[in-house]
């Protein structure tokens, strides 16, 4: 798969996925730390994917 592609359904799916957290996570916890992990989830997300794609290409 083009590494450009892999890039885009990467991001879509961080951005689902921050989306999805930021609207649940509030629900069962206060609303401080839920907002904090779910960014902080979020970017562990596209650290990863990013590492993934990277050692794919190389």
């Amino acid at each position: 798969m083009d590494a450009r592609l892999l890039d885009v359904l990467i991001g879509v799916a961080g951005f689902i996925l921050l989306i999805v957290l930021l609207s649940v996570l509030p629900l069962v916890m206060s609303a401080g730390p839920a907002y904090l992990i779910a960014i902080i989830v979020f970017i562990l997300f596209l650290a990863f994917a990013g590492y993934r794609v990277n050692e794919k290409i190389t």
